[in-house]
């Protein structure tokens, strides 16, 4: 969508915009971040989007990630969309509905990618991109601009490419975060679609409406936050765990593993860790039921049938140890451990057997 000369010149937002995610990545670069590949411990003191931190004390990370950038290439191929979807915004929305849908989709997608991977660190400024596409294409299709349909129709086309074609990239390629593009495409559509019917109206009337518009959006907004931190805020205490558990803090990681599994009882994660903690402190009885429900989520992982083996047998049940020591040499006939261990059980039980007659 090739703009004129005049409106490239005229562009104050888009480049206060592309200055800003510049700005932060050179500061980032100088203070050594990796240029090209940075790494999570990298990018996180810089406000990349994290569930254990987003989700506790520091949600100004779903903002502030969009900001963020990981290594050059990543940047050039945003600053690249929002410079053309950027002018053409500036075209169809006031200044301040531009800058707010902008923020609005990059939270959106920010949101999205909470509710969706809230484990895994998430930056860039994709999710308020896509949010721009969104807008425009609903903006451009719905609103009564004075333009012809027809004039129009290559413009919506190229849009609607653009999302089409990003969103198959983003699915094709390991590492990107589809889920903050597709959050911040619908809050675009949304938004588009709720601002169009009043772009042609007088300016105070205009005003008025995106006033109403965006306080409804930063409600909805806030109770999405809301809702993302219910279902999924458990991974801010499984993250305490994690750390107290590398740590050697078995007591502690078994506090924070506990209150991880007791708000999300059937996250495999917070399950295998919970079970490994009572398997190093030795509290086989506790580590049984988390194993047993291990099992019952994934009734062929050799692993979990060994430990639920090895915890009967360290409390002196021979008969329970025996079953799970059998399945897990069948799952695994080379595994040498689950081979000693259910010759031992099977002793065992021989010799109860005969001090019982």
């Amino acid at each position: 969508m090739p703009a004129p000369v005049a409106l490239r010149r005229a562009s104050p937002i888009t480049k206060v915009l592309i200055g800003l995610n510049a700005l932060v990545f050179v500061a980032m670069v100088l203070r050594g971040v990796s240029p090209l590949e940075p790494t999570t411990d990298q990018l996180l003191p810089w406000g990349a989007n994290w569930g254990p931190l987003s989700l506790a004390n520091q949600p100004w990370r779903m903002l502030a990630s969009n900001y963020i950038h990981v290594g050059i290439l990543h940047i050039a191929l945003n600053m690249w969309c929002l410079w053309n979807l950027g002018l053409l915004a500036e075209r169809v929305f006031d200044g301040w509905a531009y800058v707010l849908i902008y923020t609005a989709c990059g939270i959106a997608g920010s949101l999205a990618s909470l509710a969706v991977h809230p484990l895994v660190p998430v930056a860039g400024a994709s999710g308020a991109i896509f949010g721009l596409a969104g807008a425009l294409i609903a903006a451009l299709y719905l609103g009564h601009l004075g333009i012809p349909r027809q004039a129009l129709r290559g413009t919506i086309k190229s849009l609607v490419m653009f999302a089409v074609y990003n969103l198959a990239f983003g699915a094709a390629i390991p590492g990107i975060d589809n889920s903050a593009h597709i959050g911040g495409l619908v809050a675009g559509l949304a938004l588009g679609a709720v601002l169009a019917g009043h772009l042609a109206q007088p300016a105070a009337v205009r005003a008025a409406w995106q006033q109403r518009v965006f306080a409804l959006a930063a409600v909805a907004l806030l109770a999405g936050y809301l809702l993302v931190q219910r279902s999924n805020g458990y991974v801010v205490p499984l993250e305490k765990g994690v750390q107290a558990f590398k740590a050697g803090k078995l007591d502690e990681a078994a506090q924070w593993l506990e209150q991880a599994n007791a708000q999300k009882p059937d996250d495999r994660k917070t399950l295998f860790l919970l079970a490994s903690t009572y398997m190093r402190k030795q509290e086989f009885s506790k580590a049984i039921p988390i194993l047993e429900r291990e099992a019952q989520l994934d009734p062929n992982n050799e692993d979990v049938q060994l430990d639920l083996g090895v915890a009967h047998f360290e409390l002196g049940e021979f008969y329970e140890a025996i079953p799970y020591l059998e399945k897990a040499v069948q799952l695994n006939p080379k595994d040498d451990d689950a081979q000693k261990a259910l010759r031992e059980a099977l002793f065992q039980k021989k010799m109860k057997t005969n001090s019982v007659k």
